[in-house]
Order: C-alpha cells, then structure tokens, then sequence
C-alpha cells in the first residue's frame, strides 16, 4: 500500500502553484487583450464576490467618512460661537 508522506504534499502544493502561474497572464500581453473579446459575457468568475465582502468595507469607509463630516461640522459650530 501507498503512504503520502510530507514530500509527496510538498510536491503537490509545487505542482499546484506552478499550474496557477502558468494560468495568469501577464497584463498588458497579446493574450491579455484578447480575453476581453473572446469572454463570453453571461462567463462567471472562478471566485465569485460575495456581498459580505463588499458591504463590510463600504460601510466602515462611509462611517469613517460621517464621523469626520460631523467633527467639521461641530467644529465650525463651535467657532463660530454657535453651540
């Protein structure tokens, strides 16, 4: 019987990367350009972007940005003599 052993993972994660590398394409290369044409539109994404990952970021850039507009707003309130 076979047993994997640490070595034979090893070069499976090798084998594995090496196959990722050989699939990206550089920018800016004939082959680049010519997925824009030859892509079908209705094609999905290999990694789907789900909307957890966008609504977290977004929501903690506009409550950072809020949070600034007030501290401007009470300030000019304040230096003003307003409050």
């Amino acid at each position: 019987a076979y047993r994997s052993t640490k070595l034979d993972s090893k070069s499976t994660q090798d084998t594995e990367v090496q196959q990722r590398q050989e699939d990206d394409v550089q920018v800016g290369t004939k082959e680049y350009y010519s997925g824009f044409i030859s892509r079908k539109i209705d094609e999905e994404p290999e990694e789907r972007i789900t909307g957890d990952a966008v609504l977290v970021p977004t929501l903690k850039f506009v409550g950072g940005f809020a949070a600034v507009l007030i501290v401007l707003f009470f300030g000019f309130l304040a230096s003003n003599g307003l409050i």
